[in-house]
């Protein structure tokens, strides 16, 4: 083969040997980069596998509805609105709305009002 002129398995000219290691070398790298990709995307996909298994449990355990009751249970929700219709001088009618909420609790108190 290396006296016949063809060329070989590696694509390279016979009596040229460094081509043929680069060839090799970059095949290695691309392998082992290959590798180590699929190694991580596997590890990712069981890590959020594990995640996901370990929230779904997580959520089945605790009772939302009740945490939810025990919560609004212990508030008090005070909503004053008043709108007010004001002429235009066009003609139309233009809507003023003023809002005042106060939320209690036994712990906390919040007052908000917006115009």
């Amino acid at each position: 083969m290396a006296g016949d002129g063809k060329r070989d398995d590696q694509g390279s000219e016979p009596g040229e040997g460094e081509p043929r290691v680069d060839r090799g070398l970059s095949d290695r790298v691309r392998r082992a980069m290959a590798a180590g990709f699929e190694v991580a995307t596997r590890s990712k996909d069981d890590l959020v596998r594990a995640a996901t298994g370990e929230i779904g449990a997580w959520l089945d355990r605790i009772d939302i509805q009740g945490e939810l009751a025990k919560a609004l249970a212990k508030m008090v929700v005070e909503v004053k609105a008043e709108i007010r219709f004001v002429p235009r001088e066009d003609g139309t009618i233009k809507a003023e709305a003023t809002s005042d909420v106060k939320v209690t609790s036994s712990d906390v108190k919040v007052t908000s009002s917006s115009k």
